[in-house]
């Protein structure tokens, strides 16, 4: 591999081979023989179960593991560690969210991030995140939220930037209002 490679704390493995075993009656696991050598020697094995099968890594990806490994073997499941499948992919937490609401938006926006001409996403995010952050600061009631997303969108700091993106309040607002059902089931569940 072209890549750096390394094991410990910040691990960086190659996925030489991947294997779906299944023991009798048992739910299948995925066996990953993995390196962190970059002759390519010095395996070791990560175990995937318990959902964890489903991740659709493959000979030659990249992986970062989280967890314990006891004698060469790292066993990844519901109750510890966790992989992460291309640890050097960047996304923004604006993308992640938008995977959410639709997959293929996020990822079309991520690939062509660079050919707009301004950046709407970033004005959204901004405006989001104010309203998120004012919302548990404040321990808001929903129709609190509602009324401090029109007070935001509708008020003056954003317009400068919005006139410069030619975009609208009406439009920027019911972009806003697709997220604010993510706010108050994220405050449900956390708060």
């Amino acid at each position: 591999p072209d890549t750096i490679l390394k094991n410990g704390l910040n691990n960086r493995y190659c996925v030489l081979e991947v294997s779906v075993i299944q023991r009798n009656g048992s739910d299948p696991e995925k066996h990953l023989t993995i390196t962190a050598s970059q002759s390519l020697e010095d395996t070791e094995l990560c175990i995937l179960r318990n959902g964890w099968e489903f991740v659709p890594v493959v000979p030659g990806d990249i992986i970062h593991l989280e967890g314990e490994c006891t004698s060469g073997t790292w066993i990844i499941n519901e109750q510890s560690g966790y992989l992460v499948l291309y640890p050097d992919l960047l996304l923004s937490g604006t993308t992640v969210s938008n995977s959410i609401r639709c997959m293929r938006q996020a990822v079309l926006s991520e690939r062509f991030r660079g050919f707009e001409s301004g950046s709407r996403q970033t004005l959204i995010g901004t405006i989001l995140h104010e309203i998120f952050q004012q919302s548990v600061t404040n321990n808001l009631a929903q129709e609190k939220v509602e009324e401090l997303a029109n007070k935001i969108v509708y008020g003056q700091n954003y317009l400068k930037e919005m006139y410069h993106l030619n975009l609208k309040q009406t439009e920027i607002m019911q972009e806003v209002e697709e997220y604010l059902p993510s706010f108050f089931k994220w405050v449900e569940d956390f708060m």
